[in-house]
């Protein structure tokens, strides 16, 4: 017997997904009794309150399964979206979505385009059914190039996956380059518009996604609770789509998809708006603080949208590996010359900052 002959061969050059080292790795490797995981932009707050205490009251029921439908989630988010409840998929994270969408567009030979470097999943999911992936690199300002993402189409594109604010960039697009986006990318591609980080933006000339979803044109938004809301541990994300395409990801979702737990505390997530607001301003003043500190070593860095910084380094296994010494851990890419950190508390920042400095003494010009 041979296992060749069992397990599809296109699987071969597939890589299993990395999530990077936890706190309690570092602090036996660096001997620091406080680490700061700033790897996977995950926000340090935890979930709010009213979903805390609404999670706890529902354990007792674990013995039933979830709502299959998540029909009070879909329909609050309805309400608050102005969408129709038809129009919103809940999902195991906004990562299963992703793949449930390339599940029911792509055959074997399709094409998918996306920006490079951007959310890892996108060639993952394009290689699991038979696709090529296209990658179309930054445009200066470590941002995506929408006109060359356009002019990479072919007729064998089936997926464009816009990821604004772009993982791991924190960058956005703005609303002039998008609008003459749609006006221009033919009706046999489906965009996908993956907004996870959306709820952290401050600029004003931002395209929220849901402007320009009419229903009609073939165009999916992906959001997620695992971000602002801090239920990354639970994995709850949606998605607003065409109901032809809606329809189509129910056909193939697993029953019982999102756990109850997860469909509670999304839920009442959406209550707390004060909270909401507070964190977006609080990330944007340490991000604030942390720019001054990139300044002043004289790194470059991208400004963010979002809960982390990508910053720019000709030293990256070096820089990645002292600062694990000094018990902050960000994010690597491999040999790719740059890292990226993630925004914590104040206190994080603080750490974060002094981490840096020891470091830039250390090694010299990072």
């Amino acid at each position: 017997m041979s296992w060749d002959d069992i397990i599809r061969p296109d699987l071969e050059p597939l890589v299993p997904y990395a999530p990077g080292l936890r706190a309690s790795q570092v602090r036996e490797r660096s001997g620091k009794d406080l680490v700061l995981k700033l790897s996977s932009n995950e926000h340090p707050c935890g979930p709010v309150p009213i979903a805390l205490a609404a999670m706890r009251e529902v354990l007792p029921r674990m013995n039933r399964y979830s709502d299959g439908g998540c029909t009070a989630l879909r329909r609050k988010l309805s309400e608050r979206l102005g969408v129709p409840a038809e129009t919103v998929v809940v999902g195991n994270g906004s990562n299963e979505i992703l793949r449930l969408i390339a599940q029911v567009v792509l055959r074997p030979g399709d094409e998918v385009v996306f920006a490079w470097p951007s959310f890892i999943v996108y060639p993952m999911v394009t290689a699991i059914f038979g696709a090529t992936a296209v990658k179309v690199p930054l445009a200066e300002g470590d941002t995506l190039d929408l006109d060359a993402m356009l002019a990479a189409i072919t007729p064998q594109t089936r997926l464009v996956f816009l990821c604004n604010p772009n993982n791991p960039t924190g960058t956005i697009y703005r609303k002039e380059a998008f609008e003459r986006f749609l006006a221009a990318v033919p009706s046999h591609v489906l965009t996908v518009v993956d907004e996870a980080y959306f709820e952290f933006v401050t600029d004003s000339d931002y395209p929220d996604g849901l402007d320009y979803f009419d229903g009609d044109r073939p165009i999916v938004i992906a959001r997620t609770f695992s971000k602002i809301y801090s239920l990354a541990g639970l994995r709850v994300g949606y998605a607003i789509c065409p109901p032809n395409i809606a329809e189509a990801l129910h056909k193939v979702r697993e029953p019982f998809n999102v756990n109850t737990v997860a469909q509670i505390a999304a839920y009442y997530s959406l209550d707390d708006e004060v909270e909401v607001r507070r964190r977006r301003k609080e990330n944007q003043e340490q991000k604030t603080y942390l720019y001054s500190c990139f300044d002043r070593l004289g790194i470059k860095y991208a400004r963010s949208e979002t809960n982390f910084v990508y910053f720019h380094t000709s030293r990256p296994v070096e820089v990645f590996e002292a600062l694990l010494s000094e018990g902050v851990i960000v994010r690597d890419f491999g040999n790719a010359p740059a890292l990226r950190v993630g925004i914590g508390t104040p206190e994080d920042t603080q750490m974060t900052i002094a981490a840096l400095e020891v470091v830039a003494a250390r090694l010299g010009k990072l």
